[in-house]
Protein backbone atom coordinates (compact mmCIF):
# COMPACT_ATOMS: atom_id res chain seq x y z
CA UNK A 1 0.00 0.00 0.00
CA UNK A 2 1.59 4.02 -1.24
CA UNK A 3 2.12 5.79 1.51
CA UNK A 4 -0.02 9.07 1.76
CA UNK A 5 1.89 12.19 0.24
CA UNK A 6 1.96 13.55 3.83
CA UNK A 7 3.72 10.64 5.12
CA UNK A 8 7.51 8.92 4.64
CA UNK A 9 9.46 6.14 5.68
CA UNK A 10 10.38 8.45 8.34
CA UNK A 11 7.38 10.12 9.58
CA UNK A 12 4.38 12.49 9.18
CA UNK A 13 5.75 15.77 6.72
CA UNK A 14 3.77 19.16 7.80
CA UNK A 15 1.94 19.64 4.65
CA UNK A 16 -0.67 22.20 4.80
CA UNK A 17 -3.97 21.72 5.54
CA UNK A 18 -6.76 21.81 2.81
CA UNK A 19 -9.52 24.64 2.53
CA UNK A 20 -12.11 23.64 4.47
CA UNK A 21 -15.03 25.07 2.55
CA UNK A 22 -17.93 22.74 2.41
CA UNK A 23 -19.50 23.58 -0.73
CA UNK A 24 -18.00 21.09 -2.28
CA UNK A 25 -19.50 18.27 -0.32
CA UNK A 26 -22.92 18.29 -1.89
CA UNK A 27 -21.70 16.53 -4.87
CA UNK A 28 -19.74 14.20 -2.76
CA UNK A 29 -20.60 10.00 -2.26
CA UNK A 30 -22.84 10.59 1.23
CA UNK A 31 -21.49 14.00 2.05
CA UNK A 32 -24.26 15.09 -0.16
CA UNK A 33 -27.08 13.37 1.60
CA UNK A 34 -27.48 16.37 4.10
CA UNK A 35 -26.38 19.73 4.00
CA UNK A 36 -24.70 21.31 7.09
CA UNK A 37 -24.22 25.15 7.57
CA UNK A 38 -20.46 25.80 8.27
CA UNK A 39 -19.45 22.13 7.97
CA UNK A 40 -16.14 21.04 6.61
CA UNK A 41 -14.66 19.53 3.67
CA UNK A 42 -13.87 16.16 3.08
CA UNK A 43 -10.44 17.30 1.47
CA UNK A 44 -9.35 19.15 4.49
CA UNK A 45 -10.50 15.64 7.08
CA UNK A 46 -7.79 13.89 4.94
CA UNK A 47 -5.44 16.62 5.15
CA UNK A 48 -5.37 16.64 8.45
CA UNK A 49 -5.52 12.57 8.39
CA UNK A 50 -2.54 12.20 6.43
CA UNK A 51 -0.36 15.04 8.88
CA UNK A 52 -1.09 13.10 11.83
CA UNK A 53 -1.73 9.61 11.53
CA UNK A 54 0.35 6.67 10.02
CA UNK A 55 -1.66 4.40 7.18
CA UNK A 56 0.00 1.70 8.63
CA UNK A 57 -1.75 1.89 12.11
CA UNK A 58 -5.14 2.69 10.86
CA UNK A 59 -6.66 -0.72 12.87
CA UNK A 60 -5.77 0.64 16.26
CA UNK A 61 -5.92 4.21 16.03
CA UNK A 62 -9.34 6.18 16.72
CA UNK A 63 -10.54 9.34 15.12
CA UNK A 64 -12.52 11.63 17.35
CA UNK A 65 -15.12 14.73 16.07
CA UNK A 66 -16.45 16.13 19.41
CA UNK A 67 -19.58 18.45 17.44
CA UNK A 68 -19.88 15.57 14.48
CA UNK A 69 -22.26 17.69 12.33
CA UNK A 70 -23.41 15.20 9.34
CA UNK A 71 -20.71 13.03 10.03
CA UNK A 72 -17.85 14.36 7.61
CA UNK A 73 -15.04 13.72 10.02
CA UNK A 74 -16.41 10.24 10.53
CA UNK A 75 -17.20 9.17 6.88
CA UNK A 76 -13.32 9.66 5.74
CA UNK A 77 -12.06 8.21 8.68
CA UNK A 78 -13.98 4.91 8.17
CA UNK A 79 -13.02 5.09 4.49
CA UNK A 80 -9.52 5.00 5.48
CA UNK A 81 -9.84 2.07 7.89
CA UNK A 82 -10.19 4.24 10.98
CA UNK A 83 -11.87 3.57 13.80
CA UNK A 84 -14.15 6.82 14.41
CA UNK A 85 -16.70 8.21 16.81
CA UNK A 86 -18.34 11.61 16.91
CA UNK A 87 -20.70 13.03 19.67
CA UNK A 88 -23.61 15.38 18.30
CA UNK A 89 -26.30 17.18 19.78
CA UNK A 90 -28.52 17.95 17.49
CA UNK A 91 -30.86 14.94 16.39
CA UNK A 92 -31.23 15.69 13.26
CA UNK A 93 -27.99 16.09 12.34
CA UNK A 94 -27.00 12.62 14.27
CA UNK A 95 -29.19 10.97 12.22
CA UNK A 96 -27.44 11.76 9.23
CA UNK A 97 -24.30 11.24 10.48
CA UNK A 98 -25.65 7.91 11.59
CA UNK A 99 -26.91 6.18 8.47
CA UNK A 100 -24.12 7.20 6.50
CA UNK A 101 -21.76 4.93 8.78
CA UNK A 102 -24.46 2.26 8.91
CA UNK A 103 -24.16 1.77 5.20
CA UNK A 104 -21.76 -1.44 5.79
CA UNK A 105 -24.57 -3.54 7.59
CA UNK A 106 -26.91 -1.83 5.58
CA UNK A 107 -29.34 -4.08 3.83
CA UNK A 108 -29.89 -2.82 0.80
CA UNK A 109 -31.91 -5.22 -1.03
CA UNK A 110 -34.63 -4.45 1.70
CA UNK A 111 -34.22 -0.61 1.32
CA UNK A 112 -34.52 -1.01 -2.91
CA UNK A 113 -37.78 -2.82 -2.30
CA UNK A 114 -38.95 -0.20 0.36
CA UNK A 115 -38.12 2.62 -2.04
CA UNK A 116 -40.33 0.94 -4.89
CA UNK A 117 -42.73 0.59 -2.75
CA UNK A 118 -42.89 4.22 -1.27
CA UNK A 119 -42.73 5.53 -5.14
CA UNK A 120 -45.71 3.50 -6.11
CA UNK A 121 -48.03 4.47 -2.85
CA UNK A 122 -46.86 8.20 -3.40
CA UNK A 123 -47.62 8.09 -7.30
CA UNK A 124 -50.82 6.98 -6.66
CA UNK A 125 -51.82 9.68 -3.90
CA UNK A 126 -50.23 12.16 -5.20
CA UNK A 127 -52.58 12.20 -8.41
CA UNK A 128 -55.31 12.44 -6.70
CA UNK A 129 -54.15 15.54 -4.24
CA UNK A 130 -52.94 16.94 -7.84
CA UNK A 131 -56.07 16.34 -9.63
CA UNK A 132 -58.11 17.98 -6.76
CA UNK A 133 -55.64 20.86 -6.69
CA UNK A 134 -55.63 21.77 -10.66
CA UNK A 135 -58.79 21.03 -11.26
CA UNK A 136 -61.03 22.49 -8.29
CA UNK A 137 -59.95 26.03 -8.41
CA UNK A 138 -56.82 25.70 -6.39
CA UNK A 139 -57.81 23.58 -3.63
CA UNK A 140 -61.29 26.00 -2.57
CA UNK A 141 -63.44 22.86 -2.28
CA UNK A 142 -62.18 20.26 0.22
CA UNK A 143 -60.21 17.64 -0.67
CA UNK A 144 -62.11 14.42 -1.75
CA UNK A 145 -59.79 11.77 -1.77
CA UNK A 146 -57.67 9.72 1.02
CA UNK A 147 -56.84 11.73 3.85
CA UNK A 148 -53.49 10.84 6.05
CA UNK A 149 -53.26 9.62 9.55
CA UNK A 150 -50.94 11.60 10.71
CA UNK A 151 -50.75 15.43 11.57
CA UNK A 152 -48.52 18.51 11.42
CA UNK A 153 -46.87 18.99 14.50
CA UNK A 154 -49.30 20.39 17.13
CA UNK A 155 -47.01 23.46 18.23
CA UNK A 156 -44.99 23.54 15.07
CA UNK A 157 -45.33 27.55 14.56
CA UNK A 158 -44.33 29.71 11.70
CA UNK A 159 -45.15 33.20 10.29
CA UNK A 160 -45.68 31.85 6.53
CA UNK A 161 -47.74 28.11 5.97
CA UNK A 162 -44.80 25.97 6.32
CA UNK A 163 -46.17 24.25 3.76
CA UNK A 164 -48.64 24.73 1.23
CA UNK A 165 -51.46 22.36 1.53
CA UNK A 166 -51.03 20.06 -1.44
CA UNK A 167 -47.35 20.00 0.04
CA UNK A 168 -48.45 19.24 3.30
CA UNK A 169 -50.87 16.09 2.12
CA UNK A 170 -47.82 14.60 0.56
CA UNK A 171 -45.66 15.16 3.59
CA UNK A 172 -48.06 13.39 6.14
CA UNK A 173 -48.92 10.67 3.66
CA UNK A 174 -45.15 10.41 3.64
CA UNK A 175 -45.17 10.01 7.53
CA UNK A 176 -47.67 7.35 7.52
CA UNK A 177 -45.28 5.36 4.63
CA UNK A 178 -42.40 6.03 7.08
CA UNK A 179 -44.67 4.83 10.29
CA UNK A 180 -45.29 1.59 8.85
CA UNK A 181 -41.96 0.72 8.05
CA UNK A 182 -40.85 -2.21 10.46
CA UNK A 183 -36.73 -2.01 9.86
CA UNK A 184 -36.02 0.21 12.22
CA UNK A 185 -33.05 0.96 10.15
CA UNK A 186 -34.79 1.80 6.89
CA UNK A 187 -36.76 3.80 8.38
CA UNK A 188 -33.91 5.99 9.52
CA UNK A 189 -33.15 6.17 5.92
CA UNK A 190 -36.46 7.38 4.76
CA UNK A 191 -36.81 10.10 8.02
CA UNK A 192 -33.04 11.15 6.76
CA UNK A 193 -34.35 11.58 3.28
CA UNK A 194 -37.67 13.46 3.99
CA UNK A 195 -35.63 15.75 6.48
CA UNK A 196 -32.65 16.38 4.74
CA UNK A 197 -35.40 17.63 1.55
CA UNK A 198 -38.13 19.08 3.21
CA UNK A 199 -37.32 22.84 3.49
CA UNK A 200 -37.06 22.50 -0.54
CA UNK A 201 -40.71 22.08 -1.16
CA UNK A 202 -41.71 24.49 1.62
CA UNK A 203 -42.43 28.21 1.63
CA UNK A 204 -39.26 28.39 3.51
CA UNK A 205 -35.56 28.60 2.45
CA UNK A 206 -31.73 28.87 4.12
CA UNK A 207 -30.23 32.27 3.63
CA UNK A 208 -27.91 31.33 5.22
CA UNK A 209 -30.34 31.24 8.08
CA UNK A 210 -34.12 30.02 7.89
CA UNK A 211 -36.34 32.35 5.97
CA UNK A 212 -39.48 32.67 4.07
CA UNK A 213 -39.55 32.55 0.83
CA UNK A 214 -41.90 35.46 0.57
CA UNK A 215 -39.14 37.75 2.90
CA UNK A 216 -36.82 36.77 0.58
CA UNK A 217 -38.96 38.69 -2.76
CA UNK A 218 -39.39 34.22 -4.15
CA UNK A 219 -43.16 33.08 -5.13
CA UNK A 220 -44.26 30.57 -2.58
CA UNK A 221 -44.19 26.97 -3.43
CA UNK A 222 -47.88 26.06 -4.41
CA UNK A 223 -47.22 22.48 -5.47
CA UNK A 224 -44.41 20.11 -5.73
CA UNK A 225 -44.08 15.95 -5.69
CA UNK A 226 -42.70 15.27 -2.57
CA UNK A 227 -42.44 11.71 -3.50
CA UNK A 228 -40.04 12.54 -6.08
CA UNK A 229 -37.81 14.66 -4.26
CA UNK A 230 -37.07 11.75 -1.45
CA UNK A 231 -37.31 8.63 -4.05
CA UNK A 232 -34.00 10.26 -5.85
CA UNK A 233 -32.83 11.12 -2.40
CA UNK A 234 -32.98 7.75 -1.44
CA UNK A 235 -31.62 5.95 -5.08
CA UNK A 236 -28.83 8.51 -4.48
CA UNK A 237 -27.99 6.82 -0.89
CA UNK A 238 -28.61 3.25 -2.54
CA UNK A 239 -25.82 4.54 -5.04
CA UNK A 240 -23.29 5.77 -2.37
CA UNK A 241 -24.38 3.04 -0.29
CA UNK A 242 -22.81 0.66 -3.14
CA UNK A 243 -19.80 3.13 -3.70
CA UNK A 244 -18.77 2.71 0.41
CA UNK A 245 -19.42 -0.74 0.64
CA UNK A 246 -16.80 -1.73 -1.89
CA UNK A 247 -14.22 0.64 -0.52
CA UNK A 248 -14.64 -0.87 2.79
CA UNK A 249 -14.16 -4.51 1.20
CA UNK A 250 -10.98 -3.66 0.43
CA UNK A 251 -10.31 -2.94 4.38
CA UNK A 252 -8.47 -6.05 6.39
CA UNK A 253 -11.06 -5.59 8.81
CA UNK A 254 -14.08 -3.03 8.90
CA UNK A 255 -13.61 -0.87 11.27
CA UNK A 256 -15.63 0.44 14.42
CA UNK A 257 -17.88 3.66 14.04
CA UNK A 258 -20.22 5.37 16.09
CA UNK A 259 -22.20 8.42 16.78
CA UNK A 260 -23.22 9.77 20.15
CA UNK A 261 -26.92 11.37 20.01
CA UNK A 262 -25.81 13.92 22.79
CA UNK A 263 -22.75 16.54 24.40
CA UNK A 264 -19.30 15.82 24.12
CA UNK A 265 -19.85 16.75 27.18
CA UNK A 266 -20.53 13.72 28.67
CA UNK A 267 -17.80 12.23 26.12
CA UNK A 268 -16.31 10.14 29.49
CA UNK A 269 -19.53 8.45 29.69
CA UNK A 270 -18.43 6.90 26.30
CA UNK A 271 -14.77 7.01 26.05
CA UNK A 272 -11.70 6.15 27.88
CA UNK A 273 -9.32 8.10 28.96
CA UNK A 274 -6.05 8.16 26.90
CA UNK A 275 -8.15 6.53 23.99
CA UNK A 276 -8.56 9.38 20.88
CA UNK A 277 -5.05 9.51 18.81
CA UNK A 278 -6.74 12.74 16.33
CA UNK A 279 -9.71 14.52 17.16
CA UNK A 280 -11.01 16.74 14.16
CA UNK A 281 -13.39 19.11 14.55
CA UNK A 282 -15.05 22.46 14.25
CA UNK A 283 -17.15 24.03 17.28
CA UNK A 284 -20.00 26.25 16.60
CA UNK A 285 -18.26 29.84 16.00
CA UNK A 286 -18.83 32.84 18.08
CA UNK A 287 -21.31 33.64 15.51
CA UNK A 288 -24.85 33.27 17.11
CA UNK A 289 -25.67 30.87 14.03
CA UNK A 290 -28.87 29.47 15.43
CA UNK A 291 -28.64 25.67 15.18
CA UNK A 292 -31.66 24.70 16.92
CA UNK A 293 -33.90 27.10 15.42
CA UNK A 294 -32.89 26.83 11.98
CA UNK A 295 -33.51 22.68 12.07
CA UNK A 296 -36.60 23.45 13.78
CA UNK A 297 -38.71 21.68 10.77
CA UNK A 298 -36.43 18.54 10.65
CA UNK A 299 -37.02 18.73 14.71
CA UNK A 300 -40.46 19.00 14.87
CA UNK A 301 -41.58 17.06 11.51
CA UNK A 302 -39.63 13.89 12.10
CA UNK A 303 -40.56 13.77 15.89
CA UNK A 304 -37.78 14.76 17.60
CA UNK A 305 -39.14 17.79 19.97
CA UNK A 306 -42.82 18.77 20.15
CA UNK A 307 -42.78 21.42 22.37
CA UNK A 308 -40.67 24.87 23.03
CA UNK A 309 -39.60 23.71 25.93
CA UNK A 310 -37.76 20.67 24.59
CA UNK A 311 -36.25 23.32 22.20
CA UNK A 312 -35.00 25.30 24.88
CA UNK A 313 -33.28 22.41 26.74
CA UNK A 314 -31.67 21.76 23.18
CA UNK A 315 -30.45 25.58 23.42
CA UNK A 316 -29.29 25.71 27.02
CA UNK A 317 -27.03 22.23 26.39
CA UNK A 318 -25.62 23.36 23.53
CA UNK A 319 -22.34 24.53 22.81
CA UNK A 320 -21.17 28.13 23.85
CA UNK A 321 -25.10 28.52 24.38
CA UNK A 322 -26.43 31.46 22.25
CA UNK A 323 -27.09 35.43 22.73
CA UNK A 324 -31.07 34.93 22.86
CA UNK A 325 -30.30 32.55 26.34
CA UNK A 326 -28.04 34.44 27.87
CA UNK A 327 -28.37 38.06 27.50
CA UNK A 328 -31.01 38.72 29.98
CA UNK A 329 -29.26 37.02 33.16
CA UNK A 330 -26.15 38.31 35.62
CA UNK A 331 -23.28 39.17 34.25
CA UNK A 332 -21.42 35.84 33.13
CA UNK A 333 -17.62 35.84 34.51
CA UNK A 334 -14.74 33.15 32.96
CA UNK A 335 -14.10 30.16 34.66
CA UNK A 336 -10.36 30.45 34.27
CA UNK A 337 -7.66 33.74 33.96
CA UNK A 338 -7.22 35.12 30.85
CA UNK A 339 -6.33 38.65 31.78
CA UNK A 340 -6.52 40.12 27.80
CA UNK A 341 -9.98 38.36 27.61
CA UNK A 342 -11.28 39.28 30.70
CA UNK A 343 -10.07 42.72 29.49
CA UNK A 344 -12.14 42.79 26.34
CA UNK A 345 -15.09 41.63 27.85
CA UNK A 346 -14.69 44.65 29.99
CA UNK A 347 -15.00 46.73 27.52
CA UNK A 348 -17.51 45.18 25.65
CA UNK A 349 -19.47 45.47 28.65
CA UNK A 350 -19.73 49.12 28.02
CA UNK A 351 -20.71 49.39 24.76
CA UNK A 352 -24.05 51.07 23.67
CA UNK A 353 -25.23 50.41 27.25
CA UNK A 354 -28.06 52.26 25.65
CA UNK A 355 -29.66 49.41 24.17
CA UNK A 356 -30.09 47.43 26.78
CA UNK A 357 -29.55 43.42 26.50
CA UNK A 358 -29.08 44.33 22.55
CA UNK A 359 -25.81 46.53 23.42
CA UNK A 360 -22.63 45.37 24.67
CA UNK A 361 -23.54 43.34 28.32
CA UNK A 362 -26.22 40.75 26.51
CA UNK A 363 -23.38 40.06 23.90
CA UNK A 364 -20.72 40.23 26.51
CA UNK A 365 -22.77 37.47 28.63
CA UNK A 366 -22.52 35.44 25.08
CA UNK A 367 -18.84 35.88 24.63
CA UNK A 368 -17.82 34.91 28.59
CA UNK A 369 -20.13 31.53 27.66
CA UNK A 370 -18.67 30.45 24.69
CA UNK A 371 -15.13 30.76 26.26
CA UNK A 372 -16.21 29.19 29.43
CA UNK A 373 -17.64 26.19 26.81
CA UNK A 374 -14.59 26.19 25.48
CA UNK A 375 -12.22 25.91 28.15
CA UNK A 376 -14.16 22.97 29.46
CA UNK A 377 -13.74 21.05 26.08
CA UNK A 378 -10.05 21.32 25.71
CA UNK A 379 -9.96 20.14 29.26
CA UNK A 380 -12.00 17.63 28.29
CA UNK A 381 -10.10 16.89 24.97
CA UNK A 382 -6.39 16.49 26.65
CA UNK A 383 -8.26 13.77 29.23
CA UNK A 384 -9.54 12.18 25.92
CA UNK A 385 -6.28 12.50 23.81
CA UNK A 386 -3.12 9.78 24.03
CA UNK A 387 -0.09 10.93 24.81
CA UNK A 388 1.37 12.23 21.65
CA UNK A 389 -2.16 12.55 20.22
CA UNK A 390 -3.20 15.38 17.86
CA UNK A 391 -6.40 17.79 17.88
CA UNK A 392 -7.80 20.22 14.67
CA UNK A 393 -9.82 22.64 15.68
CA UNK A 394 -11.51 25.07 13.05
CA UNK A 395 -12.48 28.44 14.76
CA UNK A 396 -12.80 31.67 13.01
CA UNK A 397 -13.10 35.26 14.56
CA UNK A 398 -15.85 37.40 15.26
CA UNK A 399 -16.99 40.79 15.23
CA UNK A 400 -19.34 41.96 17.85
CA UNK A 401 -20.32 45.24 18.87
CA UNK A 402 -17.58 46.34 16.38
CA UNK A 403 -14.84 44.08 18.82
CA UNK A 404 -12.92 41.78 16.94
CA UNK A 405 -12.49 38.34 18.92
CA UNK A 406 -10.01 36.04 17.85
CA UNK A 407 -10.98 32.97 18.79
CA UNK A 408 -8.19 30.99 17.47
CA UNK A 409 -5.47 32.83 19.48
CA UNK A 410 -7.48 32.67 23.01
CA UNK A 411 -8.39 29.24 22.32
CA UNK A 412 -4.58 29.03 21.75
CA UNK A 413 -3.80 30.11 25.05
CA UNK A 414 -6.68 27.97 26.80
CA UNK A 415 -5.13 25.03 25.46
CA UNK A 416 -1.86 25.82 27.02
CA UNK A 417 -3.52 26.61 30.49
CA UNK A 418 -4.81 23.07 30.08
CA UNK A 419 -0.80 21.83 29.79
CA UNK A 420 -1.43 21.59 25.91
CA UNK A 421 1.36 22.21 23.02
CA UNK A 422 -0.48 24.32 20.66
CA UNK A 423 -0.27 26.34 17.45
CA UNK A 424 -2.14 28.10 15.05
CA UNK A 425 -2.64 27.95 11.37
CA UNK A 426 -3.91 30.22 9.43
CA UNK A 427 -6.26 28.23 6.44
CA UNK A 428 -8.76 30.77 5.13
CA UNK A 429 -8.07 33.93 4.66
CA UNK A 430 -11.33 35.47 3.47
CA UNK A 431 -14.81 33.39 4.89
CA UNK A 432 -18.55 33.78 4.38
CA UNK A 433 -20.16 36.35 7.10
CA UNK A 434 -18.11 39.54 5.55
CA UNK A 435 -21.68 40.30 3.58
CA UNK A 436 -22.82 40.91 7.53
CA UNK A 437 -20.24 43.02 8.76
CA UNK A 438 -21.93 46.33 9.92
CA UNK A 439 -25.31 45.23 10.61
CA UNK A 440 -26.57 45.98 13.74
CA UNK A 441 -25.43 42.68 15.68
CA UNK A 442 -21.75 43.03 13.98
CA UNK A 443 -20.71 46.76 14.12
CA UNK A 444 -17.82 47.95 11.93
CA UNK A 445 -14.71 48.73 13.51
CA UNK A 446 -13.97 52.48 13.25
CA UNK A 447 -10.37 51.28 12.04
CA UNK A 448 -11.48 49.93 8.14
CA UNK A 449 -12.82 47.13 7.17
CA UNK A 450 -12.18 43.82 9.54
CA UNK A 451 -10.96 40.40 8.17
CA UNK A 452 -13.01 37.94 8.87
CA UNK A 453 -11.09 34.38 8.63
CA UNK A 454 -11.10 31.10 9.73
CA UNK A 455 -7.88 29.03 11.67
CA UNK A 456 -7.02 25.94 12.94
CA UNK A 457 -5.79 25.51 16.14
CA UNK A 458 -3.72 22.57 16.72
CA UNK A 459 -3.33 20.80 20.07
CA UNK A 460 -0.87 17.81 20.93
CA UNK A 461 -0.99 16.22 24.54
Amino acid sequence: MPLPLAWSEDGPKVERLKDPTNSGNKSLSLHRWANWIAGFSAEFVNSAIDRYLSPTGAAQATVLDPFAGVGTTNVEALRRGFQTCGFELNAFAALAARCKLEVARLDLDLLRTTIDQYATSMRAFECHVDRWWDALARGRQPYPGPVPRARPPELFRTREPFFSKPVELKVLWTLDFIGGIEDPTIQDYFRLALGSTLVSYSNYSYEPSLCSRSKLGKPLVENASVGAAIASKLEHMVADAVELRSELSLLPQLPRAHIVQGSFFDALSHLAPGSIDLAITSPPYLNNYHYVRNTRPQLYWLGFVTSPADAARLEKQSFGKFWQTVRDGQAVELCFNLPGLESQLAELRTLRSEHGIYGGSGWANYVASYFNDSYRFLGLLRTLLKPGGHAVVVVGNSLLQGMDFRVDEVLSQIATLHGLDAQVERIRSKRVGNSIVGTGLRQKPQNGRPELYEAAVIVKR
